[in-house]
């Protein structure tokens, strides 16, 4: 019989395979991916910060600890490895509640994996499939104020970019009061974002889209392979929303550009155009990370639910 740990490890597993996939598929126009770095960040740094990580997803998939103070360890574990820059403070915020989830419905698994000793066991390509949504709408519902007060430390330590906002603000000096004041939980405050930050929207919809492109992404990996699927689904993603990383620092308008860039590429069967799009999304300094947040959690959805490539 396999116990809990063993899934947790696998979980895990599943989770920093997620952040290695959508990192090193290429041509993903405007990201850092195993052609090219950043100026000022690397290829070598995006992997350090993924796998910092194992131990933070491996400690949520056994049931410790919360989200927001999960998010804040995987924060600080880039730091014991001098990591200054944010390389996946959003991918972690999405994964880090999946993780959770992924392990309580492990633990639910235990009873009937000890009546199948004297049959089948349960081996490691099995996966996590029916009740996910359910389970993780449970982890986002959980959410208290530490978990908001430990996700916006978090937030401060990774350097992560929002539109500013009115109401609990990060340059507030005076938001840590004001959030205890308000009791506002964690997911209550991803509802206040909702409309101007995509990661934040899968908090306040139980993570719809990221399922939705989780099945997306399964087709287009059995069709093109694991790195054309992966491109292509963070293009059609890409097309149609546009990416709240380049709104926050860029506007809108551009956002909605570079979206038209990205259903244009789509029709390129040859992804040249979307190795042309990568080039001039470099030039101008524009990345749609945020949208790389995505696909990493639709990865993990579909490792979880037995993607093989």
């Amino acid at each position: 019989m396999r116990g809990s740990l063993e899934k947790s490890d696998r979980v895990a597993q599943c989770a920093v395979l997620a952040m290695l996939f959508e990192l090193s598929s290429s041509p993903k126009p405007g990201n850092v991916d195993r052609c090219h770095d950043f100026s000022d960040i690397g290829f070598h740094h995006f992997l350090t910060s993924a796998v910092s990580a194992y131990p933070v997803f491996r400690k949520a998939a056994s049931g410790e600890g919360s989200p927001g103070s999960l998010i804040l360890e995987g924060v600080q574990a880039w730091r014991d490895w001098n990591l200054r820059s944010n390389t996946h403070f959003g991918s972690l915020v999405l994964l880090i509640p999946l993780a959770l989830a992924a392990g309580r419905m492990a633990g639910h698994d235990q009873g009937q994996e000890t009546k199948q000793d004297e049959g089948q066991e349960n081996g490691p390509d099995d996966g996590v499939d029916d009740g996910l949504e359910e389970e993780l709408a449970r982890v986002l519902r959980s959410t208290t104020v530490q978990d908001a007060i430990d996700f916006y430390r978090a937030f401060d330590l990774a350097g992560a970019r929002v539109v500013q906002v009115d109401d609990f603000s990060l340059k507030d000096p005076d938001w840590e009061r004001k959030l205890i004041e308000g009791n506002q939980s964690l997911l209550e405050l991803m509802r206040l974002s909702l409309d101007h930050d995509i990661v934040a929207r899968e908090w306040a919809t139980d993570f719809e889209r990221s399922f939705q492109l989780a099945g997306r992404l399964r087709e287009m990996v059995s069709i093109y392979g694991l790195n054309d699927g992966v491109v292509r689904t963070f293009l059609e993603a890409l097309a149609e929303v546009p990416d709240s990383l380049i709104s926050a620092k860029f506007g809108r308008e551009r956002a909605e550009e570079v979206s038209r860039l990205a259903a244009d590429a789509l029709i390129d069967s040859t992804l040249k155009k979307a190795r042309e799009m990568d080039c001039e999304l470099l030039n101008r300094d524009m990345n749609p990370g945020s949208t790389a947040d995505l696909i990493a959690a639709s990865l993990f959805i579909s490792l979880l639910r037995r993607l093989r490539f």
